[in-house]
């Protein structure tokens, strides 16, 4: 039997939750739960790796035109589901952290790039254009990664008005894709997350944490530079918050990442072209992860 994930190709969300069922059929230690539903009811999944009482998580899509992530992850959690009957050291690290997936944040957002919209709400949001292309935001015209609450109030928000990109909503946590995430983080005891988004190879990783969690973030921040060759990034002067890494860092005070796969590209999808060396870059940062929560 051939791999069930075909991330050589524009993965939409109905293919996602087509391959998700189908792995976890296929790999019975793979576990599936669905955290929420987005503004237009689509199921918003979590899916787990193994049997550990540590936890990781690794999120994608965010932003609409970020789809590439979660072909990313979805192509992660077929290849982990064949070491596991490979390697009986990852079927050990398996036994003591669980690695856990949400492939796409924003399955409305993802939809609208992928197939467009003839609604004429979307449309007058998105300069009268039918090219959805370069749309980050959910179905509301909300940014979801500046909906987080940590220094919401302070971000300066300059479209103040729904947008396909950068608005961050009427108040944090307005949008229920957040609100499932920002629930379901709440509730497990991660060690660690990284929250892929595109593009330019780059690592987010400080935000504003001090001491022991600044020295632990970055010491796992170079190690993660290293294993994908992408550069880590500090922020300059007062960084704006409202993102998920944010958030996570200030709240959890645990290290998490923003990662963005390929090369800068501006604003529109990455190309799938790129993905065979985005893969190469990625394909062990869950198990660089797990493997980090064992001294934890």
């Amino acid at each position: 039997m051939g791999a069930i994930v075909d991330p050589r190709k524009i993965y939409t969300f109905e293919q996602m939750k087509v391959d998700i069922d189908c792995l976890c059929i296929k790999y019975p230690y793979l576990a599936k739960e669905i955290i929420g539903y987005s503004v237009e009811k689509r199921e918003l999944f979590a899916i787990k790796l193994g049997t550990g009482s540590k936890n990781v998580l690794l999120n994608g899509a965010h932003h609409a035109r970020e789809w590439l992530t979660t072909a990313l992850l979805m192509n992660m959690i077929e290849y982990y589901c064949e070491l596991v009957q490979l390697k009986a050291d990852f079927r050990k690290l398996l036994q003591d952290v669980s690695i856990w997936f949400i492939p796409m944040v924003n399955p409305d957002g993802v939809t609208l790039v992928q197939t467009g919209s003839n609604l004429p709400f979307l449309r007058t949001l998105n300069n009268e254009s039918d090219d959805f292309r370069a749309w980050k935001a959910n179905i509301r015209g909300v940014d979801l990664n500046r909906q987080y609450p940590v220094d919401w109030e302070s971000i300066d928000d300059q479209m103040k008005k729904p947008a396909p990109a950068m608005y961050k909503g009427a108040q944090p946590l307005s949008e229920p894709e957040v609100k499932a995430l920002y629930q379901f983080v709440l509730e497990k005891d991660f060690c660690n997350a990284a929250c892929y988004h595109s593009s330019g190879e780059e690592i987010f990783w400080k935000y504003k944490i001090t001491g022991e969690l600044l020295n632990q973030a970055k010491g796992l921040a170079n190690d993660l530079a290293e294993l994908t060759g992408y550069q880590l990034v500090e922020p300059d002067g007062e960084p704006s918050g409202g993102g998920f890494t944010d958030w996570f860092l200030m709240q959890m005070k645990r290290p998490s990442f923003t990662i963005e796969i390929a090369p800068y590209i501006g604003p529109r999808p990455v190309p799938i072209t790129y993905f065979d060396q985005i893969w190469e870059q990625n394909k062990e940062v869950g198990i660089f992860l797990a493997e980090a929560c064992l001294g934890t």
